[in-house]
């Protein structure tokens, strides 16, 4: 998408981002995203892009990569795609996931997964158009 310009975060996007992971269903403030953008610091195989546009964060994706013991070589994992609800289907979220796969790529990935909630029915379709296959369920336990 022209006019989109894909970056890593500043602490300066903090609101910006909380205000994003908050429309994706996890209530988040500034504070909270500053302290998870300093902790990532200094962590080569775990990032954060922003997608900015006229100056303002419209969307954002958190990176993953790492060696597994079931495959060879590194996974890419997505750990969490938002674009701003106003501005859905105009073509930002296609843009963070190209950026995404290029960076997994650099790194060496040769796949990428990501999950995605059973009612995010959009988010599915949207995978899907770009070649990602459903592939099973995710189970979660909180400790």
């Amino acid at each position: 998408m022209s006019g989109v310009l894909i970056r890593p975060p500043q602490t300066a996007d903090a609101a910006d981002v909380a205000r994003l992971v908050t429309q994706l269903g996890y209530a988040s403030d500034a504070v909270q995203v500053k302290a998870r953008l300093k902790h990532l610091e200094g962590h080569p195989d775990i990032q954060c892009r922003v997608a900015e546009r006229d100056g303002q964060v419209v969307g954002m994706i958190g990176l993953m990569v790492f060696p597994a013991f079931h495959r060879d070589g590194m996974h890419g994992y997505v750990t969490a795609l938002v674009v701003d609800e106003k501005l859905r289907g105009e073509g930002v979220g296609a843009t963070l996931l190209v950026a995404a796969e290029a960076w997994f790529k650099e790194r060496g990935a040769k796949r990428v997964n990501l999950t995605t909630a059973l009612y995010r029915e959009e988010a599915h379709g949207f995978y899907e158009k770009r070649g990602y296959t459903f592939t099973g369920k995710r189970y979660t336990k909180i400790l």
